[in-house]
């Protein structure tokens, strides 16, 4: 009899990130080795459960902002515990928020904090480190293991936490997609730019836009846009106030069609001020295409090739314009990124 595996995802099927699509590729990998495995999202809940958590975080948060958030995810696991505790053999959280005690196998990833991912807003300094302290507890409370996304996010939280002293040991374990489906030759349009992404805040994208700008008095560079979100009117109207030339959006690709569009570009520009691993790198890395980003970005190191130190328009245009493509760089090791390698890591971290 095969054993039952739930993955809990804190988040409707409409607004899928990146932990959603880490669900789906460790649930591909424990299919294939004989689990019998379900994704619990809010799409689950009972209808008249679905948005209470959400109408709770926006009261709570006009009061005491940004607490809400953590009272939102409060409330989900203790729906989540009380629906589904005896439904699985193995328990998988999404996120550190999420998770409930069990007697079953069970582990949680932490993708990335609330502290740590609020740039659409003026968090005070005070505000963050009760966010932070209040996180602290929270994983300190966590009685199975923890995995993160990458060797530089755990640093990052350890650095960021340290004034709480994290008792729970955070492993690592990478993410990983299906790399059969990439084809690295170069099939490109010289100097064409491309971004995929969620068109919102933390992906700095005006700054995006400011250094494509800049960029195009070097050469007919052209700059496509796969992704929607909030920002995308803001965009547009920067857009057409600059009179910006070669810009086009695609809007929301499936899967296969992000890929595809990917092949066909030589650059991807990735402005975002904070990743704790970035799908969209790695997708872009596998497509052989030259990567841009923040060298301090909390991702592998192999997923930047041009690494910009600080947010100043013209290093990000010299950076470009400057590159020298190494001849032999075989930093980046693709089949470490496979579903197949991170399912297997991560069940040797179940407890």
């Amino acid at each position: 009899m095969s054993k039952k595996v739930n993955i809990y995802y804190s988040g409707f099927l409409s607004r899928v990130g990146g932990a959603y699509y880490h669900a789906v590729n460790l649930s591909k990998g424990l299919k294939e080795q004989g689990y019998e495995v379900k994704i619990l999202t809010f799409d689950d809940l009972p209808l008249i459960l679905r948005y209470i958590p959400h109408l709770l975080q926006f009261a709570i948060n006009k009061i005491c902002f940004p607490l809400g958030y953590i009272y939102k995810d409060s409330v989900i696991k203790n729906y989540t515990k009380l629906v589904y505790k005896n439904s699985a053999d193995i328990h998988i959280f999404e996120n550190i928020y999420s998770y409930w005690p069990s007697e079953k196998k069970s582990i949680v990833l932490l993708h990335a904090l609330w502290s740590d991912n609020l740039q659409a807003f003026r968090l005070s300094e005070q505000k963050r480190r009760l966010l932070e302290k209040k996180e602290a507890k929270i994983i300190n409370n966590i009685k199975t293991n923890i995995i993160t996304v990458s060797r530089p996010y755990k640093d990052f939280i350890s650095s960021r936490l340290t004034p709480y002293i994290l008792a729970n040991k955070i492993n690592i374990v990478e993410l990983g997609i299906d790399i059969s489906g990439f084809n690295p030759i170069k099939n490109n349009i010289n100097k064409s730019i491309v971004y995929s992404g969620a068109l919102e805040a933390r992906k700095n994208l005006i700054f995006l836009l400011d250094v494509y700008y800049l960029l195009k008095e070097y050469g007919d560079y052209s700059l496509t846009i796969i992704g929607d979100g909030p920002q995308k009117k803001e965009l547009m109207d920067i857009i057409a106030h600059k009179k910006i030339k070669n810009i086009t959006f695609l809007g929301r690709l499936n899967y296969s069609e992000v890929i595809k569009e990917l092949e066909t570009h030589e650059y991807y520009l990735h402005t975002s001020t904070k990743e704790s691993f970035s799908y969209s790198l790695l997708e872009a890395k596998l497509s052989g295409l030259t990567t841009i980003a923040y060298s301090k970005l909390e991702v592998p190191s192999s997923f930047i090739d041009i690494k910009v130190e600080e947010f100043d328009i013209q290093k990000w245009v010299d950076g470009i314009v400057e590159y020298d493509e190494p001849k032999n760089n075989n930093e980046f090791e693709k089949n470490k990124f496979s579903y197949q390698v991170m399912t297997k890591n991560t069940l040797d971290h179940l407890k």
